[in-house]
């Protein structure tokens, strides 16, 4: 990522390094942390799997190989491992979300318990074994996008086997007709389980403890490019927490404050924004977040294209022009009110309507870095607003002496607001 527009005032955003010396210089460096880690990426997954242990090397394979893809991101042996740690909870995280859609649908005796078996250390076999796959996939043969693609469709012939067991017990029996609508409500339900799952490791992901979020401060408004070619333009008082991997390992990024994507198009996977404990789903489009909303509650407007918002209490669609809020998982409409004051700053300006005068000290503070004292308290609760573009704040301080009656000056260094009355008698 590297940033394109510099933020307002000619300050700079916060955030990690653009680049670090690699850690994996060849493959024969990979071999020797191989060597010395799978045993324990291997227990593990095990560990993590219960029941499911028989996945465990191939979710250790994929997660070396992903440390492979992203060796340029690892500057010392801590970063490395804690990858390796999360890439084998995210894979171990993924089987078992399969395995248990698979048995919502079918027996809770099938394949995976008959050709499971429990190991407590690694052998010399799987690990040669898993090298041997791994080698394959650094040298060209394949790709981590085609480990994906392979986890799903031996999934999909889980879920099938399943089915076939279910048949052997006599249900085929049943209507024809009656099949094929449970055959259609199965797999519309395994395609919900599955972006269920996605969506978990999303909000595992982007909440990681050890992400350096891009921040911006008060006053600071300014774009930034993605790793996969989308644009990022984010308002002051923001962050932005970018998961590790993106957008190889998981697309997936959690916002606070306010910001607009650009997303890139034409990508393998959607893109994730996370903002509280929800997701704005989208593939090639544009769109704005707010969280500068009371209760705790979030905004969006799509410019254009088309998202998807979804909570753990329902999902919409939302076209070009459209918003939502979304207040403890319900989606709700935006007052139109509302809209100008979240999304104005996109365009170059920043509105804020008649409010107490002390949450509109708080707004200039937000958009301009501007401390005006108030030595009054009688005046906090005076009616105030401005709209103004982002470029003056003399227009902003100008309409709230109007709205609010008040006269702005200077009290030795400090700024202040006083009542445009008794400013006038002195």
């Amino acid at each position: 990522m590297s940033t394109s527009v510099p933020p307002r005032d000619g300050g700079a955003f916060s955030g990690p390094p653009s680049s670090v010396p690699p850690l994996l210089g060849d493959e024969l460096a990979l071999k020797r942390v191989f060597d010395r880690d799978y045993s324990d990426c291997l227990a593990s997954a095990r560990a993590q799997l219960g029941e499911a242990q028989s996945q465990a090397p191939r979710i250790v394979q994929t997660a070396f190989v992903n440390a492979w893809n992203q060796r340029a991101s690892f500057s010392t042996d801590d970063q490395l491992k804690s990858f390796l740690a999360e890439q084998v909870a995210f894979g171990a995280s993924r089987a078992l979300s399969r395995k248990a859609a698979a048995h919502r649908f079918g027996t809770h005796g099938g394949r995976e318990e008959v050709h499971t078996t429990s190991h407590n250390v690694a052998s010399s076999a799987d690990a040669s074994a898993t090298w041997s796959e791994i080698a394959r996939a650094l040298h060209g043969e394949e790709t981590s996008k085609d480990a994906h693609a392979a986890a799903a469709i031996a999934g999909r012939h889980e879920a099938a086997a399943h089915m076939k067991t279910v048949a052997k017990t006599g249900q085929w029996k049943l209507p024809l007709a009656i099949g094929v609508i449970a055959l259609a409500a199965i797999g519309g339900s395994l395609f919900f389980l599955n972006n269920l799952g996605e969506g978990e490791a999303a909000l595992q992901a982007v909440g990681s403890a050890t992400i350096q979020p891009i921040a911006s401060q008060s006053g600071q408004i300014g774009t930034f490019s993605l790793a996969d070619g989308g644009k990022v333009k984010m308002g002051p008082d923001s962050k932005i927490f970018i998961a590790d991997g993106f957008p190889t390992k998981i697309r997936a990024l959690r916002v606070e404050g306010t910001a607009m994507f650009d997303v890139a198009p034409n990508q393998p996977i959607p893109l994730r924004v996370v903002v509280r404990k929800s997701q704005v789903i989208a593939t090639g489009t544009s769109f704005v977040v707010s969280t500068f909303t009371p209760d705790s509650a979030f905004a969006v407007l799509v410019r254009e294209g088309t998202v998807t918002l979804k909570t753990d209490k329902g999902e919409k669609p939302l076209t070009a022009g459209q918003t939502a809020l979304v207040k403890d998982g319900v989606i709700g409409d935006l007052p139109e009110a509302q809209k100008g004051e979240l999304f104005d700053w996109v365009d170059g300006k920043v509105t804020v309507g008649t409010q107490p005068l002390r949450t509109v000290m708080e707004q200039l503070v937000r958009w301009f870095n501007l401390d005006i004292k108030i030595q009054d308290a009688s005046l906090l609760d005076r009616p105030a607003s401005f709209a103004v573009s982002l470029d003056s704040s003399r227009a902003a301080i100008a309409q709230i002496e109007k709205s609010a009656n008040v006269k702005f000056g200077y009290i030795g260094e400090n700024k202040v607001f006083q009542d445009a009355g008794k400013a006038a008698k002195k």
